[in-house]
C-alpha cells in the first residue's frame, strides 16, 4: 500500500510477516545482485529509502557495513522492535542528517522517481554524502518500449471501452505525458494525482550525469517483472514478488536479448562520484 506523504515523495507500508521472504528474494533481485558486484567492501554503505530493511539484512549477512534511512517513521519503529541488529533511522533521502563524504557506497532502489518536482534534489544529496570515488546503485521504473506500445494502444482504444463512456464511472487514468499538468516525465498515477515517474533510458542517464555522477554501467533490469506487469500471470507468475516466467515468456525474453530495454521493468545505473 502507499499513502501520500510530503509534496515530494510517497510513504510505503510493508507486511513484516513477509520479511524473510523479501530477504530470500534478494537472491533473484537484479539490483541487489548488481550491488554485490559493484559496491566497495571497505567503508560504510547507505540504503536511501530502505523500507523494512530486507536488503540491509541480506548485505549485512554477506559482510557489508550497511545502514539505512527510511521516511516512514512507524516502519522504522517496527524494524527496531523486530530486528534491533539493523541500523535504520528515520530520515528524508533528499535531506540526509550526515556530513559530506560519509559513505563509500549508496543504494537507492525505486525511490527517486517518487519526487514530483524531479529527482535532482535526492540525487544531489546522494552525491554529497558519498566519498570521492564512491559508488551509487540507483534504479527507477523503465518507460520501456513495451510499456510505451501498450499505453499507446490503451490510449487509442480507451474511448471505446463502455466504462469510459460519458456519464460512466472512470476508475482508470491514462499515462500523463511529459509536460502535461506540470509533470517532468511520463507518470502513471495510481493513487491521487501522482505516484511515480517512468523514464526512458536517455532521460535517466541525463539525470545521473546532471547530478554530477559519472556512469559506470547503465542496465535494464527485472525483465520478467516487466512481462508480468504488461501481460499478467499468463506470462509470468508472481509468488510474493518472486517472478517465474512461463515457457513462452522465457523464450520471448531470450529472443529479445539484443533489445534489452524492450521489456525491462526497471532501469538501474551504477554511478561513481568523481574523485577530487
Amino acid at each position: 500500500m502507499t499513502n501520500p506523504s510530503t509534496d515530494h515523495t510517497i510513504l510505503f507500508e510493508w507486511d513484516f510477516d513477509q520479511f524473510n521472504r523479501l530477504v530470500s528474494n534478494c537472491d533473484h533481485d537484479d539490483t541487489v545482485q548488481l550491488a554485490l558486484k559493484y559496491l566497495p567492501r571497505e567503508g560504510c554503505v547507505l540504503e536511501a529509502g530502505c523500507g523494512p530493511g530486507h536488503v540491509i539484512e541480506y548485505l549485512q549477512t554477506r559482510g557489508y557495513d550497511i545502514e539505512g534511512v527510511e521516511l516512514n517513521a512507524p516502519v522504522v519503529v517496527e524494524v527496531k522492535r523486530r530486528f534491533p541488529h539493523l541500523r535504520i533511522t528515520v530520515g528524508d533521502v533528499a535531506s540526509l542528517a550526515c556530513a559530506d563524504n560519509t559513505y563509500a557506497g549508496l543504494l537507492s532502489f525505486g525511490v527517486v522517481e517518487h519526487f514530483r518536482h524531479g529527482m535532482r534534489p535526492p540525487l544531489a544529496e546522494h552525491l554529497r554524502v558519498l566519498k570521492p570515488g564512491g559508488i551509487a546503485v540507483v534504479s527507477v521504473p523503465s518507460f520501456s518500449t513495451l510499456r510505451r506500445i501498450n499505453h499507446q494502444l490503451r490510449s487509442w482504444f480507451r474511448p471505446f471501452r463502455p466504462r469510459n463512456w460519458p456519464g460512466r464511472h472512470q476508475p482508470g487514468r491514462p499515462v500523463n505525458r511529459r509536460g502535461e499538468n506540470g509533470f517532468i516525465y511520463h507518470v502513471m498515477p495510481r493513487q491521487g494525482d501522482f505516484f511515480e515517474y517512468w523514464l526512458r533510458r536517455k532521460e535517466f542517464e541525463q539525470e545521473i550525469i546532471a547530478a554530477g555522477f559519472e556512469i559506470v554501467a547503465s542496465l535494464p533490469t527485472h525483465h520478467y517483472t516487466g512481462l508480468w506487469s504488461e501481460f499478467g500471470a499468463g506470462w509470468v507468475s508472481n509468488d510474493n514478488r518472486r517472478f517465474r516466467p512461463r515457457p513462452w515468456a522465457f523464450v520471448f525474453h531470450h529472443m529479445m536479448r539484443h533489445r534489452p530495454f524492450f521489456h525491462s521493468f526497471m532501469h538501474t545505473i551504477v554511478a561513481r562520484k568523481k574523485s577530487l
